[in-house]
């Protein structure tokens, strides 16, 4: 698909075709909101877009602009950094002031990620803004979750999507950046990342990360394989106790992994080969983990949470 403007992203060609049409037509939505799993690269092309846009050319790369918005000091493209925290209206009401600033530049632009972790509070703030913009403003907004995202920003936004990219694509940006990465490397990183470009990154460039997915996936692999409930209720004990050091980030590598396991597993049986577990089986335990991950956002008992979810086991 030959596009106009420099993305300089792989894959996710309709929803870079549906931006592009909006860049060519001069009918730029006044806000964006890029939907789709964790780690795929949406806030990557909503970066590119804010480049685009600021640009004098057609995101040249080069310019003053575009090198400032790189490092986030471009005083009039405005970036919410991600602490992986509840977003506050404290937070929310800053950037707002920042957006009524006079600036240099023929518009503003907003990046935020993860919409769907404002409060309520916060949420409400945002959408006074949407409704009311100040100047030539352009939101460019991201959610894992679309269903935490409150309707009345929703209506007021356009939507992309955004979805999990082919392995291929994944190993081709691999190889991009790790020109000398392995080919043994390339294939398990491309495994644990199914179809997610900045889970692979994030794999490769931290080994330690890599080494916790793999041991994770061999013990999601032996669960299926031959569940033993004492042993499973064991791990999980061990591995809440651990998570409570690191604020749950642990136990979300472990339900990523699991998911990660059981879409593979699904992927095996569409293509009538022998899996470990049945179609209905696997898609009954997706559903359960992905309820794990809502729910743990919520700080429910962690324990009860993963003991429950093997029990469908």
């Amino acid at each position: 698909m030959a596009l106009t403007y420099n993305w300089d992203i792989l894959g996710h060609d309709t929803s870079l075709q549906l931006l592009e049409d909006d860049l060519t037509r001069g009918q730029v939505s006044h806000a964006y909101l890029f939907a789709g799993p964790e780690s795929v690269g949406k806030f990557a092309v909503a970066k590119r877009m804010a480049h685009i846009l600021q640009c004098e050319g057609n995101f040249c790369g080069e310019c003053h602009v575009c090198k400032e918005i790189e490092k986030g000091y471009h005083g009039d493209t405005i970036e919410m950094a991600d602490d992986g925290d509840t977003v506050k209206i404290e937070t929310v009401r800053k950037l707002m002031d920042r957006l009524n600033m006079s600036g240099q530049s023929p518009k503003k632009i907003l990046l935020m990620q993860n919409i769907e972790r404002m409060t309520l509070e916060s949420s409400n703030a945002l959408l006074k803004t949407l409704e009311d913009p100040t100047g030539d403003t352009v939101f460019l907004l991201t959610t894992s979750n679309v269903k935490d995202v409150i309707q009345t920003i929703l209506s007021r936004v356009r939507m992309v999507k955004f979805g999990r990219l082919a392995d291929e694509v994944v190993v081709d940006l691999m190889r991009k950046m790790h020109p000398l990465i392995e080919e043994d490397m390339v294939a398990a990183v491309a495994e644990m990342a199914l179809g997610r470009p900045g889970k692979a990154l994030d794999l490769l460039d931290d080994r330690e990360l890599f080494e916790r997915y793999r041991t994770m996936y061999e013990d999601v692999e032996q669960f299926l394989r031959a569940p033993d409930r004492t042993k499973q209720f064991l791990y999980i004990e061990e591995l809440t106790k651990a998570a409570k050091e690191d604020g749950h980030s642990l136990l979300k590598e472990f339900l990523d992994v699991f998911q990660v396991v059981l879409r593979r597993e699904l992927l095996v049986n569409a293509e009538g080969k022998r899996a470990i577990l049945g179609r209905d089986k696997i898609l009954q335990l997706l559903d359960k983990v992905m309820e794990a991950q809502y729910l743990l956002q919520r700080n429910i008992n962690a324990r009860l949470l993963l003991e429950n979810m093997m029990l469908t086991i």
